[in-house]
């Protein structure tokens, strides 16, 4: 009997994506090995009598003596695939004994397609083993594969990956990627990888990233800290060479009562047609809005062109087309652009994408300003709801000198109070460590020092504070850090939700189409590193167990049930009723099911009082005959109607008066309403 081959992980080191991938032709079977444990890699490989051999071998191919033959192999994914058929010759051979020289082969995995790429050592052992032989022509093919491959075939297992099959063995061969180099960022953040079309090769580049928060404090796309507290309308982003359609207008306005300090009320975002406008409501708690044209649109949202998330507490838009990220929440903002779209083509408060520092201070004239705080000013637009900035003079001009480049330096802030700025020690306490060699922490300590001490509420220091969390976040590293703040900056959210760090932008709802078009779609795009999807940011999260009953309200249910009229959740069992029907959320089809409301059989009724009348009325949706008074006066048995120039309602707004009839006016009568259909006159 032949015992069953099964699969076996083995740990091998892992090489640089960038090192040229070569072809690794195994022929024969290899026993375990030991590696070296540095940077782990997993190679699986198939295990046969306590043998291994790599994906794309040949583990056995033997025939039974009766006209079949049996073959057995390890394919790209350590699956086995066994196969029995009748062998082109019927004519058996004796068993032979054939001594099989086994190599042991420590491989090296390359990143870029998981496939073998170097053989590093080898070693030789020897192991015999028995087998009856058809006495057939060579076996070349590969028909232990499917579909199975004629000797020489070459075909494509996906973009980066080719396979060839060569005298009944299968090579693997990835593409061949140029080696790359890391470049250095004049903003401080790691450079990132950028995939060419195929998703096998990448490069790497400097991402051009542009932020603001606080009072407020800028960092220009190379990385330029400034501060600028000025309350009017500004460019902060636009091209110098239309080529992408896309700009940015911020709109600050005077946020604490003293007027010194001003925040962002807006982020407006122009591209292609849109006009989409991301701006805070602040009531109890801060919710923000999205308007896309001038019309309110909920996230989730997206379009052929847009794609806008929220967490309840950032808004994230981004435009796939051009790889542009827009986040905003409160007192922060940040822009992401790509260098490859953006390079040396951006102008304004964030300066230009270039990874050139000293020319962040462009002026709309295309100079270089030695001050970014005096660039900033010069790029106010005129705004209609803000008169008052078209009355503030211009600054001068700055005579042409050659250009100064500009320094981290920060205002001096003045003398505080000890233990005002402690929370600002928080950015440099071991609650950050994981992001200090990440994300460059020294401009946001500043910042939240300037803040502290020149505001009369600490709480003006948790901008800082949580623009450099974000920016962590947006590198991949979370940072609870809230907590350490002994609630100054707490963050509430509604009763139905919790506070995470960190949390996908992309939450599961119980619409099923809404799941389709994001959760499900936005999970394979992972795969293929669509970047609309890679996002994590701080918001409020329905708690675990529950899932968000839709995208527009904060209601979290255990069961996704069913939906109401009223666009309430419905659980499972739950009744109602709803234009005359009653309605079921029924766990069993999933669904809302309804039937008429059954009414009992009308009864006769006769009316026998004198002055009644029957008449026809609907309760509770089914239909009754009562009898009831006419409108008219009853005295003594005898029915008087209202003169025709009277009215009911003239005797009805003078029910509890006394009156007496023309004709006699030595009679005196009250009117008494004694139901919702008669009055009496008494």
């Amino acid at each position: 009997m032949t015992s069953n081959p099964t699969t076996t992980p083995i740990t091998s080191p892992t090489t640089t994506p960038t090192t040229t991938p070569k072809t690794t032709h195994i022929t024969s079977p290899t026993p375990p090995t030991t590696s070296p444990t540095t940077n782990p890699t997993t190679l699986c490989f198939c295990t046969y009598k306590n043998l291994h051999f790599p994906a794309g071998s040949l583990i056995y191919n033997e025939t039974d003596g009766a006209g079949w033959c049996f073959t057995s192999y390890c394919n790209s994914s350590c699956v086995v695939e066994k196969q029995a058929r009748p062998c082109p010759s019927t004519t058996p051979t004796t068993v032979s004994t054939v001594s099989a020289t086994v190599s042991t082969v420590s491989a090296t995995v390359s990143t870029v397609s998981a496939t073998v790429s170097t053989v590093s050592t080898t070693t030789e052992a020897t192991h015999t083993t028995s087998s009856r032989l058809s006495s057939t022509t060579p076996y070349t093919g590969c028909e232990y594969v499917f579909p199975p491959r004629k000797d020489g075939e070459t075909w494509k297992t996906d973009n980066c990956t080719t396979q060839t099959c060569h005298r009944g063995v299968i090579t693997t061969t990835p593409v061949d990627c140029k080696s790359v180099e890391k470049p250095v960022c004049e903003n401080g953040y790691p450079p990132v990888k950028v995939y060419d079309e195929s998703g096998c090769c990448y490069h790497y580049e400097c991402e051009c990233i542009c932020y603001g928060w606080g009072d407020p404090h800028y960092i220009t796309f190379d990385g330029q800290y400034y501060s600028f507290q000025e309350n009017c309308t500004y460019v902060l982003i636009k091209e110098i060479v239309p080529r992408q359609n896309f700009s940015v207008i911020i709109d600050n306005y005077n946020c604490d009562p003293s007027g010194h300090a001003t925040c962002p009320q807006s982020l407006i975002v122009n591209y292609k047609s849109y006009k989409i406008v991301l701006t805070p409501k602040r009531l109890n708690v801060t919710t923000n809005m999205v308007y896309i044209n001038g019309n309110q649109i909920f996230p989730t949202f997206s379009n052929e062109d847009l794609m806008i998330t929220s967490t309840g507490v950032e808004l994230l838009l981004k435009i796939p087309a051009i790889k542009a990220t827009v986040m905003f929440k409160s007192l922060m903002f940040s822009v992401t652009l790509p260098n490859s779209l953006f390079h040396n083509n951006t102008e304004g408060q964030c300066g230009t994408c270039d990874n050139i520092r000293k020319n962040d201070c462009r002026l709309p004239n295309g100079q270089i300003d030695p001050s970014c705080p005096g660039m900033a000013h010069e790029w106010k637009i005129p705004d209609v709801k803000k008169p008052y900035c078209e009355q503030q003079p211009s600054t001068p001009p700055t005579p042409p000198t050659p250009p100064t480049p500009p320094t981290l330096t920060t205002p001096t802030p003045p003398i505080c109070p000890s233990g005002k700025t402690s929370i600002c020690d928080i950015i440099l306490s071991p609650v950050f460590k994981q992001c200090h060699d990440v994300i460059p922490r020294q401009p946001f300590f500043e910042a939240c020092k300037f803040d502290v001490c020149h505001m009369p509420n600490i709480s003006i220091g948790c901008s800082s504070l949580e623009a450099y969390a974000v920016r962590c976040a947006a590198a991949g590293v979370c940072i609870d850090w809230r907590k350490s703040t002994n609630g100054t900056c707490e963050l509430t959210c509604p009763k139905t939700k919790v506070y995470k760090a960190c949390g996908s932008t992309i939450q599961r709802t119980c619409n099923s189409r809404y799941n389709d078009k994001y959760v499900h779609s936005c999970q394979g795009a992972q795969m293929t590193r669509d970047f609309v999807c890679d996002s994590f940011m701080e918001g409020c999260f329905c708690p675990e167990g529950t899932i968000l009953f839709n995208t527009f309200s904060d209601t979290c249910v255990r069961d996704c049930g069913c939906t109401g009229p009223d666009g309430k959740p419905k659980q499972f069992g739950e009744t109602w009723y709803s234009n005359c029907q009653k309605c079921t959320c029924n766990a069993d089809t999933l669904s809302v099911q309804c039937e008429p409301v059954k009414c009992p059989p009308q009864e006769i009724v006769t009316c026998k009082k004198y002055g009644e009348v029957l008449v026809n009325e609907t309760v509770d949706c089914c239909q009754i005959n009562t009898c009831v008074p006419k409108p008219v006066c009853v005295h003594n048995n005898t029915e008087y109607t209202v003169r025709s120039d009277t009215s009911l309602t003239l005797w009805q707004n003078r029910l509890g008066e006394f009156w007496s009839p023309p004709s006699d006016r030595c009679v005196k009568y009250e009117c008494t309403k004694t139901n919702n259909h008669s009055i009496d006159c008494n």
